[in-house]
C-alpha cells in the first residue's frame, strides 16, 4: 500500500489509459464511420474514431482467460464507460476553454516529471506509452485537463482533505471492524501456468507437462519464491508466488483441497482449476484477527483522503454536466449504455490488505 496514493496520481494523470498486456482484440461498437460524430456535448463533437480508441484501449485491461460468453457483456459495458469518459473529458476541455485558462509549457513539462516519479523507482514514461499505445500528445492533452481541473477543484479539495483528522479515521475504523478483520485461513504460495480459454487438449496437456518439469526442479531443490518470480503467470509472481491467507470457500474446490490437505512446506501435485494448472505450497496459518488501529492508520487514512479526492472530483464534473447539453447520436445512442450522471456518493472503499487474500482466480 505504501505505493498507493503515487498509483493513484498515475491513473489520475492519463485519464484512464489502460495498461493491460492482451492480444489486439478489437472491439466494435458499430459505429459507421470513424470520422461521424457519436456524441455531442454542446457545440463540440466527439468522433466514432475517438470512442472506437478508447473502447480498444480499456479492453486491453481485460484478462485474456475471460469466458466467451461474458464478453459480449464486457464488450458492451466498455463502449458506455469510453463514452463516458470521452464525454467527462470534453466537458472539462469546455470549461476550460470557456474560462480561457491557459496551462503553461512549464506546468506540462513539471507535469510529466510528476507523472514519471510517481510509477516510482525505474518506472518510465515512455514504456507506459509504449504500453497503453498512448502518444505523447494525448498524454500533454490530458495532462492539461488534469492540470485545470485540480486548480478548479483546489480550493474544495483542501477544505476536504482537511477534515480528514486523526478522529475522523478512528471513527471509520471503530464503526467497519469487518474491514480490518483478518481471517482466518492457510498461508499459500502458487506457480500459475494460466490455460487459455480456447485451448485444445493438446495444449492443455503441454501445459500440464510444463507445470510438472517445474514441480520436479522444486523436488530437486529449486528455490519455489525464484522459480515463481521466472515462471508464473499470476500478479502473485513479483511477491515470489505469496497469495497471503485462503480462507475456506473462496476458491475452486480444487484449489482449497490442495491448500487444506497439503503439510507445510512441501510441494504438492500439479492441479487444475478454471484459471490453468497450479503448484502449490503451505507455508502457515492463521487465526482471525483484528488488525490494530495504529497498524492500518496511514493506509486508512490514504483511502478516505482518496475518496475525498473521488467526491470533489465528482462534485465539479457533476456541475459540468448540469450545464452542458449532451447528446448521443446515430448507432451509439441505442447500443452505448447510460452511464450514471453523478456517481453515487459512497462510503470509503475497503482497505485493501498488503497481499491479496484470493490471486489464483485472476
Amino acid at each position: 500500500m505504501k505505493h498507493f496514493w503515487r498509483l493513484i496520481m498515475v491513473v489520475a494523470m492519463v485519464w484512464g489509459a489502460g495498461c493491460g498486456k492482451k492480444s489486439a482484440q478489437v472491439v466494435k461498437p458499430n459505429l459507421i464511420n470513424p470520422d461521424d460524430v457519436a456524441v455531442w456535448v454542446d457545440q463540440s463533437g466527439i468522433t466514432a474514431g475517438q470512442v472506437q480508441r478508447e473502447v480498444n484501449r480499456l479492453f486491453a485491461q481485460v484478462p485474456a482467460n475471460i469466458p466467451a460468453d461474458q464478453i459480449p457483456g464486457i464488450q458492451a459495458r466498455l463502449v458506455g464507460e469510453a463514452v463516458e469518459g470521452l464525454i467527462v473529458r470534453q466537458l472539462v476541455r469546455n470549461e476550460m476553454e470557456r474560462s480561457k485558462s491557459i496551462i503553461t509549457r512549464e506546468e506540462i513539462e513539471k507535469g510529466k516529471k510528476d507523472l514519471e516519479a510517481a510509477l516510482g523507482p525505474g518506472g518510465s514514461l515512455s514504456v507506459l506509452l509504449a504500453e497503453t499505445k498512448l502518444p505523447m500528445e494525448e498524454v500533454e492533452k490530458n495532462l492539461q485537463l488534469d492540470i485545470f481541473k485540480n486548480k478548479m477543484i483546489k480550493e474544495q479539495l483542501d477544505e476536504a482533505l482537511a477534515g480528514i483528522t486523526e478522529q475522523v479515521v478512528r471513527e471509520y475504523y471503530d464503526t467497519h471492524p469487518q474491514e480490518f478483520t483478518q481471517p482466518a485461513g492457510r498461508l499459500a504460495s502458487h506457480i500459475l501456468l494460466r490455460v487459455p480459454q480456447d485451448a485444445t487438449e493438446s495444449v492443455k496437456a503441454d501445459l500440464r507437462a510444463k507445470a510438472e518439469a517445474i514441480r520436479q526442479e522444486l523436488l530437486g531443490g529449486a528455490d519455489f519464491a525464484q522459480m515463481a518470480r521466472e515462471k508464473s503467470e499470476c500478479l502473485s509472481a513479483e511477491r515470489g508466488g505469496e497469495l497471503g491467507v485462503i480462507p475456506r470457500g473462496r476458491e475452486a474446490l480444487s484449489f482449497e483441497e490442495a491448500v487444506y490437505g497439503q503439510p507445510f512446506n512441501e510441494i504438492g501435485e500439479v492441479i487444475e482449476t478454471p484459471v490453468g494448472f497450479h503448484i502449490v505450497k503451505v507455508t502457515g496459518e492463521q487465526e482471525e484477527k483484528l488488525i490494530p488501529f495504529e497498524e492500518v492508520k496511514g493506509r486508512l487514512t490514504e483511502v478516505l483522503k482518496l475518496q475525498a479526492h473521488q467526491q470533489v472530483t465528482a462534485n465539479f464534473i457533476r456541475g459540468l454536466r448540469e450545464k452542458a447539453t449532451i447528446k448521443l447520436v446515430g448507432p451509439l445512442a441505442e447500443q452505448a449504455p447510460a452511464a450514471p450522471e453523478t456517481p453515487a456518493e459512497e462510503t470509503a472503499p475497503a482497505l485493501p490488505p498488503e497481499a491479496p487474500v484470493s490471486v489464483p482466480a485472476q
